[in-house]
């Protein structure tokens, strides 16, 4: 029978002394002992060491019920990330910073709700199967967190001078991960989830920070280039995967805007009574080759001819658009009540016709309709 393994003994860190950050007496001294600390415990201890750091904690150190901490001992070892390293330093150091112990208890409702939620589908299983409620993003988090675990290791061995950093390639790695599983929101979230240390390994290439000098006193210069360098490829391949992702994109159509809409604001007068015409539906201009109308105000009438490359008149607002501005003209009509006669019914030809045998000056049409002008016709 094979014998238990060993409990890992020999760190590839430098392990903290304990006992002489156990002294700190200052809320500045304890949270510089933290920080100074952080490093080892994120790399050498294990989830589920830092785990029961955390559910230790709670149970001595804390006023949390017995029922919320009934709840959160149902929790995966993953849940306690950050958490379980502040209560690892806690138990090795006796004391927590104030700021440390606060994030603690900010994971406090997030922690009694999914430990309860454990609690509910495990008591419903034999009633009603339900599968456990996760959400995508931490789906997605659980899909890419192997592939994280091993660039890990990775940065493990390019400190300790085991490796080439040269040889690390995370885009084609990300490509080629799960048969191509990684997908731009993935990479937002591996990028996100290496941001802090990211921005740790600046101040490491920095050297001007004490605490930093002192953690990573290990180091050489050389090395901690490597160490920036590593997050580095990896927020370059992120980013490229984020940036394809984009580029690739649908664009969305826009959605048609009914006819009806679009002639709302438009403006013009409805009849005339003493002429005896009316406007047509405003409607109808939409997608017309050509449309006649009178100034009642102004006594012209004129005609819009559609641009050549448009598919036809149509509105924006209270303004005709996609005619031509150079053959659409308007004439004064010095007898309205006789010659508009000449401008009813269907044929296209008989308006022409009547416009055309007016005496007076052509006169560029504009497109802005207003409350003086009734709209004859739309072929």
């Amino acid at each position: 029978m094979a014998g238990k393994r060993k409990k890992k003994d020999i760190y590839l860190t430098k392990e903290p002394d304990w006992t002489k950050l156990s002294k700190a007496a200052t809320e500045e001294k304890k949270t510089a002992a933290f920080r100074f600390a952080d490093f080892f415990v994120h790399y050498e201890i294990d989830n589920k060491s830092k785990a029961s750091a955390v559910k230790l904690w709670i149970k001595e150190s804390s006023d949390w019920t017995k029922d919320e901490q009934k709840k959160i001992n149902k929790l995966p070892d993953y849940y306690f990330g950050t958490a379980g390293k502040i209560a690892y330093m806690a138990k090795k150091l006796g004391y927590i910073p104030e700021t440390y112990k606060a994030y603690i208890e900010d994971q406090r409702e997030l922690w009694v709700t999914a430990g309860g939620n454990i609690i509910e589908e495990k008591e419903d299983a034999d009633s009603k199967p339900t599968k456990p409620k996760v959400s995508i993003q931490t789906r997605m988090a659980e899909q890419v967190s192997p592939l994280c675990g091993e660039w890990e290791a990775i940065l493990d061995l390019i400190v300790c001078g085991g490796f080439e950093l040269s040889k690390f390639d995370p885009y084609n790695e990300m490509r080629s991960y799960e048969s191509g599983i990684i997908k731009p929101n993935h990479a937002k979230i591996i990028k996100d989830s290496y941001a802090k240390d990211y921005e740790e390994a600046l101040a490491v290439v920095k050297w001007k920070d004490d605490d930093i000098k002192e953690a990573f006193s290990h180091l050489d210069a050389k090395t901690r280039k490597a160490y920036l360098a590593f997050y580095e490829k990896i927020n370059s391949a992120c980013d490229t995967y984020i940036t394809t992702g984009k580029a690739q994109r649908k664009t969305r159509k826009p959605k048609a805007v009914s006819k009806e809409r679009l002639v709302t604001k438009l403006k013009y007068k409805l009849n005339d009574g003493e002429l005896g015409i009316a406007s047509i539906n405003p409607i109808d201009l939409i997608d017309a080759q050509e449309v006649w109308v009178y100034n009642t105000k102004t006594r012209k009438i004129g005609v819009f001819y559609k641009e050549e490359l448009s598919p036809g008149i149509t509105v924006k607002g209270t303004t005709l658009i996609g005619f031509n501005e150079t053959t659409s003209r308007q004439r004064t009509l010095r007898k309205p009540a006789e010659q508009l006669k000449d401008f009813k019914g269907n044929a296209r030809t008989k308006y022409k016709k009547a416009f055309s045998a007016l005496t007076t000056t052509d006169i560029k049409m504009k497109g802005r309709l207003n409350e003086h002008i009734i709209i004859l016709k739309a072929f």
